[in-house]
């Protein structure tokens, strides 16, 4: 397969799951972990990368192989997101819920609190 068409088709999966996330569906992470997906379906090199982090592409492959295994740092994501032209956005959520489910169902019963102007959840910054 080129790598034109792998491009594709990496670029295809990861809208797909972002689009599937927007709707509330799990997002699981995938198996090369985000730094990977990211630059592949952007059709980055490793070389590319590195330059704009001012390390080796050894460094970024390491930093990829970091974030599969869940033992990056936020600081190494944020910066690698910003050299492929991204932003990190880090979130905590619910196991078995929605975000409102489980805001809901924390809320003590006799004080319910009075919905945000804009739909946004209580106590959250949008």
């Amino acid at each position: 397969m080129n790598r034109s068409k792998t491009q594709s088709i990496h670029l295809h999966q990861l809208i797909e799951g972002l689009r599937r996330a927007q709707t509330g569906e799990s997002l699981p992470r995938p198996q090369g972990g985000w730094l990977r997906a990211v630059r592949q379906a952007t059709g980055l090199s490793l070389k590319s990368v590195a330059g704009q982090l001012n390390v080796s592409p050894q460094a970024v492959h390491q930093l990829e192989k970091s974030e599969a295994a869940a033992t990056v740092s936020l600081k190494q994501l944020s910066a690698a997101a910003a050299a492929m032209g991204c932003r990190l956005e880090y979130s905590i959520v619910p196991l078995q819920e929605t975000l409102a489910e489980w805001v809901a169902a924390a809320r003590p019963t006799d004080s319910p609190a009075a919905p945000e102007p804009d739909g946004a959840t209580p106590g959250f910054p949008r």
